[in-house]
């Protein structure tokens, strides 16, 4: 079974959609792995251990994170505002997953850049 990573983002919006840009890219030089878009709002994917590839506030260079210290919730208004540390927090508490990495991306980060460094994160994953 190939190992999945899950790519969040937002097409529309251009400093959240560099884990989607990504996608075709990552999925070529690593046949070995699914990278797939993720939608904390609509999946209800769970696992022993789920990786994430997301926009991350606040970073300067790509970060591993795998606790849910190192994330911080977005204010939160309405239903529409589920996101990844949300998600996270749920299925943990729910034990639906048991651990994380989120491979975080800083914002506005070049795409050329982000994947000649991501690399060996996911080698090593």
């Amino acid at each position: 079974m190939k190992k999945i990573i899950y790519c969040l983002g937002n097409e529309v919006v251009d400093i959240d959609s560099l884990p989607l840009k990504m996608m075709p890219y990552l999925s070529k030089k690593f046949p070995q792995i699914n990278f797939l878009p993720f939608d904390p709002t609509e999946s209800t994917e769970t696992g022993n251990k789920m990786i994430f590839l997301d926009t991350v506030f606040g970073i300067k260079k790509i970060k591993l994170i795998t606790d849910l210290k190192n994330l911080s919730l977005s204010p939160r208004n309405s239903v529409h505002d589920y996101d990844l540390p949300l998600y996270l927090g749920l299925m943990l508490k729910l034990k639906k997953i048991k651990e994380f990495t989120v491979i975080g991306l800083p914002v506005n980060y070049p795409l050329k850049k982000a994947l000649k460094e991501v690399s060996p994160y996911i080698k090593d994953i």
